[in-house]
């Protein structure tokens, strides 16, 4: 029942209901940037304003086994430039979630989320706003990010260059 309330509130399932400009997409506090190869300048992806969360990943699922990335045909990848996700391709891949009802379907595999791009390094550069804080998650830890509105507040994301194993010592 608190998750119903908050969300209502926080406009993610109703936000077509409103006009309020903090119930809007986020492309007007958050700035994108990737680098598609290591070494490459960082290049600015454009949000679009339906987009109200962004969510990066190097997984093969998601949120209890989901895919929200999918499985698009060659011809759309080949379109967009992107390559068939994979957990060891080195890329991170970076959707965009609409709403409540948008990440609902995306969660029940009827539909994919919107995808902004793969990289190998993001940027999110969050500034120009009243909101003081960003709410954001990694691992599953949720935190408030505190936002200035004098400076931008910069989070860089990069794939480390080695990967953790868990043995067990049997």
């Amino acid at each position: 029942m608190i998750y119903s309330v908050y969300s209502c509130t926080q406009g993610w399932f109703c936000t077509s209901c409103s006009n309020s400009a903090q119930l809007s997409g986020i492309n007007n506090i958050l700035q994108l940037y990737v680098r598609r190869r290591k070494g490459s300048a960082w290049e600015e992806i454009a949000i679009p304003s339906s987009v109200r969360a962004i969510v990066a990943f190097n997984l093969q699922n998601y949120a209890g086994g989901r895919n929200p990335w999918g499985h698009p045909n060659p011809k759309y990848l080949e379109k967009k430039g992107f390559v068939q996700a994979q957990a060891d391709d080195g890329l991170i891949e970076i959707f965009g979630l609409k709403n409540g009802w948008h990440a609902s379907f995306v969660m029940a595999d009827l539909i994919t989320a919107k995808h902004l791009s793969q990289a190998v390094d993001l940027k999110l550069e969050l500034g120009g706003s009243q909101r003081k804080r960003a709410y954001m998650q990694m691992d599953g830890e949720p935190w408030k990010q505190p936002l200035s509105n004098i400076h931008s507040t910069v989070i860089e994301i990069a794939r480390a260059p080695y990967q953790s194993l868990i043995l067990n010592a049997n």
